[in-house]
């Protein structure tokens, strides 16, 4: 019987890695990691310089008895500029409600999904700091705090909520969490108004005073999860390599096929899905041209030929397989940096996102926020189709999470931090009930939701933020 790895650490020993953050134990080649059809969790396929991690299979359940339940994830999705507002609240409350223009794709998904209506980020308010309210919304949007105006190295904003849950169920993954994006954006000085880039960039903050910078680059984040099958090579066998589309799968197939012999007729069929499903993005990968961090200034060319919407799908679809394979069970990622002016010419919109928020009521600019809007709502929606689609031993991924996708600020032209456009998909193991619009009183912390998601995931908070008590009835 050939023997698996448990552990493939040393192919990532370039990672970084927070000091407090816990790594999966090590340990030697079982010699017996199938008994009774029965898989560790962490069984990895090996081969020459490449491993990769496996789905949840039914051979990984525990023995009937065995407390294991599946771990729970969260993903935060975060979208600049706020919306359209008319066409994104729902008029009626509870389940009997029609979904509107903007957030019509999810009509097949909507039993996954409430829609949050009432909610408020009131640190992201001026409160006498004056104009900056891209930059709050951003600093503020997962800390719920007031960022300091500073466009120096004086930064400080809050820990952020996935931080917080990273440090209770991050500690056995390969990443404690995983920060992802679109935009690199400028790395210092003032973005907004006297506001550091630091809080226009980033929504991830493992101390008040420390962001945690996303991976805009959708092949190096690739390679962070799953390895590299050129990375012991030269340049002139690289270029050989990638010419040939050598995948990371062709180094592991003698030990995935020996695997496949030994599973059952269902996990065979799982690992098939999977695997296809790695080749197909190593593919994307290879072909995309834009997978490169543009120089400050020159996001907007990442938009030709449908660069945006390409990069924005990678992330995705990579977020989805490290989360199947539980690399990582907390993720963050920001669609565009807090102010983005980017365009999206595969929707027919040569002007900046930022510029159309401030719309002045004129319809023209109000006509392209739809579209924009509805763009950022299908991803969303395709990103929960694929979840959803993934078994998980205890119902399918999106069951067993939750995700959020929402902004920091509701009308971009008002730049209120009031009624923010907050959706919230996934069952979260039976934490969270979808379906619904929930409309809760003005200016209902924002951080509430926070507190309940923390409590529900067991990480025994009392309070986070200017939360005043634990949503009820989601």
């Amino acid at each position: 019987m050939r023997r698996w790895r448990t552990s493939c650490w040393p192919l990532w020993a370039s990672t970084h890695f927070d000091s407090g953050t816990r790594r999966p134990e090590r340990s030697t080649i079982m010699p017996h990691v199938l008994r009774g059809l029965r898989l560790d969790r962490r069984l990895f396929l090996k081969g020459a310089g490449a491993c990769l991690a496996l789905p949840f299979l039914d051979a990984m359940a525990p023995a009937r008895g065995d407390s294991g339940r599946r771990p729970l994830r969260a993903v935060f999705v975060f979208a600049p500029n706020g919306v359209k507002t008319d066409d994104w609240f729902p008029h009626r409350e509870g389940k009997s409600f029609a979904l509107p223009h903007s957030l019509r794709p999810l009509e097949d998904r909507r039993g996954d999904v409430t829609v949050l209506s009432g909610l408020t980020l009131d640190g992201a308010r001026p409160h006498g700091d004056g104009p900056g309210d891209h930059a709050r919304a951003a600093g503020s949007f997962l800390t719920a705090s007031h960022p300091r105006k500073t466009g120096g190295a004086d930064i400080q904003a809050g820990v952020s909520v996935d931080q917080v849950l990273a440090r209770r169920i991050g500690g056995e993954t390969l990443l404690a969490s995983l920060e992802l994006g679109v935009d690199r954006g400028r790395r210092a000085g003032s973005c907004d108004s006297g506001y550091s880039c630091a809080y226009t960039n980033n929504i991830s903050w493992k101390a008040p005073g420390t962001p945690v910078p996303k991976a805009t680059r959708p092949k190096d984040v690739f390679k962070r999860l799953f390895g590299d099958p050129n990375a012991a090579l030269d340049a002139a066998a690289k270029r050989e390599m990638a010419a040939r589309r050598r995948s990371l799968l062709d180094l592991v197939l003698e030990d995935a096929n020996d695997l496949r012999r030994r599973l059952g007729g269902k996990d065979r069929a799982k690992l098939a899905e999977y695997m296809d499903a790695v080749r197909e993005l190593e593919k994307k990968l290879q072909t995309d041209r834009d997978d490169v961090d543009l120089p400050e200034g020159a996001e907007r060319v990442l938009q030709g030929g449908g660069g945006r919407r390409n990069r924005i799908r990678r992330m995705y679809d990579i977020l989805a397989l490290a989360l199947q394979t539980d690399r990582v069970r907390v993720a963050t990622f920001m669609l565009g940096n807090a102010g983005s002016n980017v365009t999206f010419p595969h929707l027919d919109i040569s002007e900046g996102h930022h510029d159309l928020s401030h719309h002045g009521e004129d319809e023209n600019k109000l006509a392209q926020l739809r579209r924009i809007d509805r763009f950022h709502v299908e991803e969303f929606k395709r990103f929960l189709d694929r979840l959803a689609t993934i078994d998980d031993g205890e119902g399918s991924l999106l069951n067993q999470s939750a995700v959020l996708f929402g902004s920091g600020i509701s009308d971009g032209d008002r730049h209120n931090h009031d009624e923010l456009p907050i959706l919230l998909a996934g069952r979260a193991g039976g934490l969270l009930h979808p379906g619904r619009h929930l409309r809760f009183p003005k200016n209902t912390p924002l951080a509430n939701l926070y507190l309940t998601l923390l409590r529900g995931f067991g990480c025994g908070a009392e309070t986070f933020a200017d939360a005043t008590g634990p949503l009820q009835g989601i």
